[in-house]
């Protein structure tokens, strides 16, 4: 898995296969991000880590 902020990540991320989180700290990269296909995006790390504590 693979958490970034570009599009350009999301595309290396695909063309690797990894499941890909976008970390959106402003509705533009969010936007950006969900153009182009990210199907999840957090404004922070802290639900990413209290998701992983929680295993």
């Amino acid at each position: 898995m693979l958490i970034a902020s570009t599009v350009a990540e999301l595309s290396a991320a695909r063309q690797i296969g990894l499941r890909f989180i976008g970390l959106a700290r402003n509705p533009t990269v969010d936007q950006s991000l969900r153009e182009a296909g990210c199907e999840i995006t957090v404004p922070s790390l802290a639900p990413v880590l209290e998701a992983a504590r929680s295993l």
